[in-house]
């Protein structure tokens, strides 16, 4: 019994060292990543390498400056998240929210949406992409450059 209330004092004592508290009044990091597109040549995500910590609340603004609609996908990347909700915003208003699990987000040209997530599980995502097809090349947007890294530690 003492060892017993020994050990539950003892974590009680040190669980902020263990771990990062009440997660549900996180305030989040935001990150930020634009689609863009060179004269529909070439597309791309900027930035293409993204870090995350595991146990952290983010929100992750996806815009769109581009004049063509755009992916993020990376299945990998939904696999090792907690997503609390995606919400969509139009002239600052809050007009969506999306819950559950997510596993590409299309944007239209001109678009945003915020990605409120906390990762879960550490790794290096190299599938990050845009599988919509080019009209004019028939090749992926990945193929024409909007590939990307995700990292979590």
């Amino acid at each position: 019994m003492k060892i017993f209330f020994l050990f539950f004092f003892t974590l009680a004592l040190f669980s902020d060292v263990i771990c990062k508290g009440d997660l549900t009044r996180q305030k989040p990091i935001t990150k930020i990543v634009n689609f863009n597109s060179i004269d529909g040549s070439s597309h791309m995500y900027e930035p293409n390498i993204l870090e995350f910590e595991t146990g952290v609340l983010y929100k992750l603004i996806l815009e769109n400056k581009s004049k063509y609609k755009h992916y993020f996908t990376s299945y990998s990347f939904s696999r090792s998240i907690f997503t609390r909700k995606v919400q969509v915003n139009f002239k600052n208003q809050k007009i969506a929210e999306v819950k559950g699990d997510i596993k590409e987000i299309e944007i239209f040209p001109g678009q945003s949406l915020e990605w409120w997530f906390v990762p879960v599980k550490t790794g290096v995502f190299n599938d990050l992409f845009c599988n919509i097809k080019d009209k004019k090349t028939n090749l992926t947007h990945s193929e024409m450059g909007m590939t990307g890294t995700i990292k979590i530690y």
